[in-house]
């Protein structure tokens, strides 16, 4: 899938777009380049991933955005999606692949339901 809006990728996210555009705009977040001002943002599926993730690991289990997006990264990095714990007793599991397919059924409806906003200058009439 090609990369997709902030808003569209908030939309399928649950969340708010200003929310989405504080995550990338104050920490790391995998497959994300920061452009120029003027230019809408695009995100890749892996940066998706890696936002949806952390935003679970925030909602169910109080983590901070910033470790969240760590842990996530590690999940997405393992094979298993294993998360394992500093002291290596206690270990998450992430459903990758589960994750995977809820955000491309929510991608796909987002990318029907939002209508990009029109950027730069209007068209000149003749």
């Amino acid at each position: 899938m090609r990369a997709v809006t902030t808003g569209t990728a908030a939309f399928a996210l649950g969340i708010q777009k200003k929310d989405l555009d504080n995550i990338l705009s104050r920490y790391p977040v995998r497959g994300f380049e920061r452009g120029k001002q003027g230019l809408s943002r695009r995100l890749s599926l892996a940066s998706i991933e890696q936002v949806a993730i952390a935003i679970d690991l925030s909602r169910d289990y109080s983590i901070p955005i910033p470790t969240a997006l760590i842990l996530a990264e590690e999940a997405l990095g393992s094979r298993e999606g294993v998360i394992p714990s500093p002291g290596g007793h206690l270990a998450l599991h992430v459903d990758v692949e589960r994750i995977r397919r809820d955000i491309q059924v929510k991608l796909t409806d987002a990318i029907e339901y939002i209508i990009p906003p029109r950027r730069g200058r209007p068209p000149v009439r003749s």
